[in-house]
């Protein structure tokens, strides 16, 4: 029997912000996009209206839900409520603004805060949704402001544990919970690779692992391709990497990209 492959999560921003222009999209085209997103392989479409990229400023859960609210309900409509469900993932880390996407019926929340809020994740217990429990260093303004670690990978393993056993104990089912080691989050280039090279340790305890490399900063400071526009070819070699490594959730860009490699190594492992 051949082994399952991974998941591809699509980023989707409703901001005018994000590092990444291509993945901005505005109320016009979203609906569009998401479908778009969807034919081309994509298996849950990761919807955020907050830039988290390094230096960005919060947002207001008012603002933030005023993007959200009509595309959602939108996209809703066009691809059904089941399908919605099993296919939606809102980037937020606001207990306000999970309740407000949990209402509509997302299935899932992807916490960049790694489940700072015992609110937001209570109310993901309430609605049976899925949560990612992101591991960061500080606020996106500050984050990238000389992040230090003992061990990172241990450091970090430590973290994803603890907050798994305070979502646990806020009601959310263990099986819906997924780790994500948030490279870029906090960290140089040296932590981000350790993370890239050691990503079986963060497997053992049965958690789904996601990793979301696409496109990023540290592919500059390893590489000097200042452009996020021109960093698709290493963006799919480390994808490669880490679905060889079995990454059970690869967050992109690129879709095609990604089914791609999913297609060529389900024939080879």
């Amino acid at each position: 029997m051949k082994k399952s492959l991974f998941k591809i999560w699509a980023v989707l921003n409703l901001t005018p912000d994000s590092f990444y222009p291509e993945s901005r999209v505005t109320h016009k085209d979203f609906v569009n996009r998401c479908v778009e997103c969807l034919s081309q392989g994509a298996d849950v479409l990761d919807i955020g209206a907050e830039s988290t990229r390094p230096f960005s400023q919060a947002l207001g859960f008012r603002e933030e839900w005023d993007r959200l609210e009509a595309p959602l309900t939108d996209l809703r409509l066009e691809i059904g409520q089941s399908e919605f469900s099993k296919r939606v993932s809102i980037d937020t880390y606001k207990a306000e603004t999970a309740q407000k996407v949990l209402e509509l019926g997302v299935g899932f929340i992807n916490d960049v805060s790694g489940g700072k809020s015992s609110e937001l994740l209570k109310l993901t217990a309430q609605y049976d949704a899925g949560i990612v429990l992101m591991h960061s260093r500080g606020e996106p303004a500050d984050m990238q402001v000389n992040p230090q670690y003992t061990d990172v990978g241990i450091e970090i393993l430590e973290f994803l544990r603890m907050q798994s056993e305070k979502a646990i104990h806020c009601g959310v089912a263990k099986n819906k919970i997924i780790w994500d080691v948030g490279i870029g989050f906090g960290k140089l280039l040296e932590h981000n690779l350790q993370l890239l090279k050691n990503t079986d340790i963060f497997r053992s305890d049965g958690f789904p692992l996601m990793v979301g490399i696409s496109r990023k900063s540290f592919i500059d400071k390893l590489l000097n391709i200042p452009s996020a526009e021109q960093r698709r070819d290493p963006t799919i070699i480390i994808n490669t990497y880490l679905a060889l490594h079995q990454v059970d959730i690869l967050r992109v860009h690129d879709i095609k990209d990604a089914d791609l490699i999913r297609k060529i190594i389900q024939h080879l492992i």
